[in-house]
């Protein structure tokens, strides 16, 4: 991540795209639009196109990528972006939409336009329309925004090519009133189902799915084994997508963002509702990345890539009990008798891991019932099998220093010692890169050290269970712990770095690979989200 350098393009004349998490669908097109939070790696796999071919459609020399940037998916130039014309076109919203000062989203929001708000569109320019709403003029995203009359222009090009074909989907793809990329989308359609092709028009095709007909990108369609002529009489309706298998949780969260809520576990589902940004919610189910929450009397899904973890409340009282360890007792310590034991959410191998708690170490319980132990972790309670914790006399065991967990930790600081004045380079969780970026360092340094932990991001590394539970800005760390920080080069959790004491920490940053104090740089202590002790 680049906390300091700002936004760095590589492309000029790039159109400014809002990222607003009222409106959180992915154009999945000939091209792609980095968004907060993108990779190449992870453009290259959400569009299924290797890195070299990303590299070389959009000649790229570097991993740097820019929000706003976009890269072509295919050796086709993406669509051009159009000038500024005029127009007295009608429009509706399609969702809850910031009215801004000028068109991109580095200005002022003015107002928000509610969702179902009828508009006049004054001028267009690329991705932005100028409006006027409740006496303010200003600009807005045309991703949404629906035309409530499409003028038919005239065909002076040749017919296009009729086909009744079938075609599966290969993505989630987009299908929109227009061959444009800039228009406005019907409905996310999930990867593999089967649409009907009316008409392919260049780069483009006419699909009917289910009950609706438009455009979908031709890079995304791929021809079905068989391709019969649906009769008549037998509409097709559109498959459910298949959602991943869930498990009840008792957790709360704070939004860090406006969230929309929706019918299900993806952004292919219809929007319930949304949430502003600060909003306390509390989820009781989990399916892969989305949760189930209840706000406002309506209940759907919310990603987790959006949430800040604050508590988890037990399922059972939490009073301590007389003999318990930790909460009272005088005679016995509960230390952990297993390499590493998982916490949960709640007394069930089949409920949510929130953390875990390793070999040596002393646990402080709460209560002790039908085989399970509710122990205090972090700022938060959850609970161990029994089994894998033995009673000893207090005072006869004392935690190794040390501890197995912080050993990897300080293995990992050994790692990224090596590579300390290394350039920053976007993407990059491999030395042979010639560089990392924040939370590539953070993966290739853990799992050199021997704590297996996938690639991914700082929000999703902040949101979700790696490296244990969340741990409060106040918590005091020790060398191996990770430290987490908000609002650097984008809104929310952002960048993150191994702390080799209780002040410092090593990270790659703006200006390499390096160490920076926190109590004697503002800029680091103001932005503490707080840690995690893998």
């Amino acid at each position: 991540m680049s906390p300091k350098s700002g936004l760095m393009y590589s492309f000029a004349a790039i159109a400014a795209v809002t990222i607003v998490a009222q409106a959180d669908e992915a154009a999945a097109a000939s091209s792609h639009v980095v968004r907060a939070g993108d990779t190449l790696w992870s453009i290259s796999q959400q569009h299924n196109v290797s890195l070299a071919n990303l590299k070389a459609f959009n000649n790229l020399n570097s991993d740097r990528l820019a929000i706003g940037q976009t890269l072509k998916l295919n050796g086709n130039a993406p669509s051009a972006l159009k000038p500024a014309t005029t127009s007295n076109r009608s429009h509706v919203t399609s969702a809850n939409l910031n009215l801004r000062f000028a068109a991109g989203t580095s200005h002022k929001v003015l107002a928000t336009i509610p969702k179902g708000k009828t508009l006049n569109v004054i001028q267009t320019s690329g991705a932005w329309s100028k409006v006027t709403y409740n006496g303010k003029t200003g600009w807005v995203h045309n991703d949404y925004l629906t035309t409530t009359a499409t003028p038919v222009a005239p065909n002076t090009s040749t017919p296009p090519t009729v086909s009744a074909t079938l075609s599966k989907t290969t993505a989630n793809l987009n299908l929109r009133a227009s061959k444009s990329t800039n228009s406005s989308v019907l409905v996310t359609i999930p990867k593999g189902q089967t649409v009907t092709v009316l008409k392919v028009e260049g780069n483009w095709s006419h699909v009917k799915f289910g009950s609706r007909t438009g455009f979908v990108a031709n890079t995304y369609l791929q021809k079905a084994a068989s391709t019969p002529t649906p009769a008549p009489s037998q509409p097709t309706t559109p498959a459910v997508p298949s959602a991943p298998k869930e498990q009840s949780i008792n957790q709360s969260y704070v939004t860090t963002a406006n969230l929309n809520v929706r019918r299900g576990p993806g952004i292919g589902y219809a929007l319930v509702t949304s949430i502003p940004n600060g909003t306390t919610v509390k989820a009781t189910k989990q399916s892969g990345t989305w949760v189930y929450i209840t706000y406002n009397g309506k209940s759907g899904y919310v990603s987790t890539g959006y949430l800040k973890q604050t508590t988890t409340a037990p399922s059972a009282p939490v009073t301590p009990n007389a003999g318990d360890g930790g909460a009272g007792n005088a005679s016995f310590d509960y230390v952990v008798n297993t390499p590493s034991l998982n916490v949960r959410t709640s007394a069930s191998t089949s409920s949510a891991i929130i953390g875990r708690v390793t070999a040596g170490q002393t646990l402080r319980i709460v209560q002790t019932s039908n085989g399970w132990h509710q122990i205090y972790i972090g700022n938060t309670t959850g609970f161990v099998a029994a089994s894998y914790v033995k009673a000893v006399p207090k005072g006869s065991t004392v935690n190794p220093t040390p501890t197995p967990s912080q050993g990897a930790g300080l293995a990992a600081i050994a790692v990224a010692k090596k590579y300390v004045g290394t350039p920053y380079i976007w993407a990059s969780s491999n030395p042979a890169n010639g560089g990392f970026d924040c939370s590539g360092l953070i993966h290739y340094a853990f799992n050199q050290a021997g704590y297996s932990v996938p690639r991914t991001n700082v929000a999703t590394y902040w949101a979700g269970s790696y490296f244990g539970t969340q741990l409060s800005k106040t918590f005091v760390p020790q060398a191996g712990d990770l430290v987490f920080f908000e609002n650097t080069y984008t809104a929310g959790p952002s960048h993150m770095g191994i702390m080799i004491n209780s002040d410092t920490f090593i990270h790659a940053g703006t200006y390499g690979l390096g160490y920076n104090t926190i109590s004697k740089e503002p800029y680091w202590k103001s932005r503490v989200i707080g840690y995690k002790r893998p």
